[in-house]
């Protein structure tokens, strides 16, 4: 017992220095706070089923304004056009400030220099039906454009849509600060550079195995699924022409195009991790149905603004950093696709 006890004492005398160490080196890398965390999660703040942006927070090359989006802060005097989605908005893979917002912002001060600022509003995992949070944004930001990119993913397992609830917004959000440990994430990135392709999809297929051997999984996204998603995204076009920002909707892209290959499949693993209840058929059925929606949606509104992503953004790897998010190049694509759109359809809104 005795030998047991001193392993297990030396054992965790190795982890804490280790986890000491992970902390010494993101305070010398990047003058992270030795206490405390240290991950994107630092510049949101929630409260139940909401989440934000948190003013003047910096993290990485994630930077936030004084309003919470991520970006510059707005110059005084120009159009503001609002960007609202989830992660592929927001930015994950892309270099610092080459996310479409940003792309997007300098194409057009190149087109009509001091004209507009672009806002991204966007937070990740954000499902377009939240009111209370677009309420809240049109108000901080009276804007000329909204541009909507929805992620149709968000709506797995849902039958019906957000709008309906009360769109209210919390009087008070905390930051997201339970105390884990930083030498996770550390291992987790060092085995991503190391570990071959073969083995992390197995872990990947195990972990998928796990989540899902004790339900049923469908093999389709339901119709009320996308019977929900429709209706939030009218209800965020009615909430955009309330506000008079002509509403920009985007049909979402992905990696694969319109078919899944023995190469790519590895992709399609990573992506069906997060979202295990629907099979791996499923989600490009569930891609194409939802960009139905959101054409006709578009169609359907004289003042709405529709951008066909698939014309745009080429699958594939030099467009899509992983399953769904953009690349250096796949964002400056869509950037430029956003720009021609709204330039050629300007809105007289937005005026600070």
């Amino acid at each position: 017992m005795r030998s047991v006890a001193r392993w297990v004492a030396y054992s965790l005398i190795f982890l804490l220095t280790l986890e000491a160490l992970a902390r010494l080196d993101d305070w010398v890398r990047e003058g992270a706070p030795l206490a405390g965390n240290h991950d994107i999660d630092t510049v949101f703040v929630s409260a139940p089923g909401v989440k934000a942006g948190k003013p003047g927070a910096h993290f990485g090359k994630w930077q936030m304004n004084s309003l919470g989006f991520r970006g510059p802060e707005p110059v005084e005097g120009r159009r503001n056009i609002l960007v609202y989605g989830a992660s592929e908005s927001f930015g994950i893979y892309e270099s610092p400030d080459q996310e479409y917002p940003r792309q997007l912002a300098r194409v057009l001060d190149a087109a009509q220099p001091g004209t507009y600022n672009v806002l991204n509003a966007a937070v990740p995992g954000l499902r377009i039906g939240r009111m209370g949070y677009l309420d809240r944004i049109l108000r901080q930001a009276p804007a000329s454009h909204l541009i909507v990119y929805p992620t149709p993913a968000a709506y797995i397992g849902v039958d019906k849509p957000f709008c309906d609830e009360p769109a209210t917004w919390p009087s008070q959000l905390s930051t997201q600060d339970s105390p884990h440990a930083r030498l996770k994430g550390k291992v987790e990135l060092v085995a991503k550079q190391v570990m071959p392709e073969p083995v992390m999809t197995a872990l990947k297929e195990f972990g998928i195995w796990r989540a899902t051997r004790e339900i049923q999984v469908i093999d389709r996204l339901p119709e009320t699924a996308l019977q929900a998603f429709e209706k939030d995204l009218r209800c965020v076009v009615e909430r955009a022409r309330r506000a008079g920002a002509m509403p920009v909707l985007v049909t979402h892209g992905n990696y694969f195009g319109d078919q899944i290959t023995p190469e790519n499949r590895p992709m399609l693993v990573a992506w069906r991790r997060f979202y295990p209840d629907l099979s791996e058929a499923g989600f490009l059925d569930m891609e194409a149905r939802a960009n139905q929606v959101v054409q006709r949606v578009a169609s359907s509104e004289p003042q709405a603004i529709l951008v066909d992503i698939r014309k745009a953004v080429p699958p594939g790897p030099q467009h899509y950093a992983d399953f769904v998010h953009f690349t250096d190049e796949g964002a400056r694509l869509l950037a430029e696709q956003l720009s021609a759109a709204i330039l050629a359809k300007p809105s007289s809104g937005g005026q600070p």
